[in-house]
């Protein structure tokens, strides 16, 4: 799709009221990088410009002190449990400053989601009525999943495919 048309589509969406507004735009990082600013030249439903986009990576970092995350990182081969709770309790706490200075929030860098196995189950719990979440998903549709990174040679990351509802997700092509 054109990003004119994703944004369209998305506003549209976001002015109604209540109900789950948990959205995602699929794409190369290269397409995420141009529809993030397209997106932020546009308004919102309620007249203010789209924000930019927040890295989840780099919210996650910050939220754990320096001390503590150096020695998660030193442990973490042997205890990955509470690596996990740790970088899972670091995202729900940015996630909910970003929600309570802005309406809306748009996500980018989410790949410490994957690498940490977290729990996406949170975004759905929070991006409801007044609080709204844009994920940019480096990812393409493939067969019925989402696969993410696709670009990278690592290999493919599945995104659960209950998380975004089929018409809350776009995909930009290349």
């Amino acid at each position: 799709m054109r990003d004119a048309d994703v944004i369209e589509e998305l506003r549209a969406k976001l002015a109604i009221p209540t109900g789950r507004h948990l959205y995602g735009v699929l794409g190369a990082y290269a397409a995420l990088c141009r529809f993030a600013l397209a997106l932020q030249q546009a308004p919102t439903p309620r007249g203010r410009s789209f924000p930019a986009p927040l890295s989840v990576n780099r919210g996650i970092l910050h939220a754990i002190p320096d001390e503590e995350c150096k020695q998660l990182v030193t442990d973490e081969a042997r205890y990955p449990q509470p690596a996990r709770a740790h970088v899972q309790q670091a995202f729900e706490q940015s996630l909910r400053d970003a929600l309570s200075a802005h309406d809306v929030v748009v996500l980018e860098h989410l790949e410490m989601f994957f690498a940490y196995g977290v729990d996406l189950t949170l975004l759905r719990t929070v991006a409801t009525d007044a609080d709204q979440v844009i994920l940019l998903l480096p990812g393409r549709r493939a067969g019925g999943r989402i696969s993410m990174f696709f670009e990278e040679d690592a290999g493919f990351n599945s995104m659960p495919g209950n998380l975004i509802a089929a018409n809350h997700l776009w995909d930009l092509g290349g």
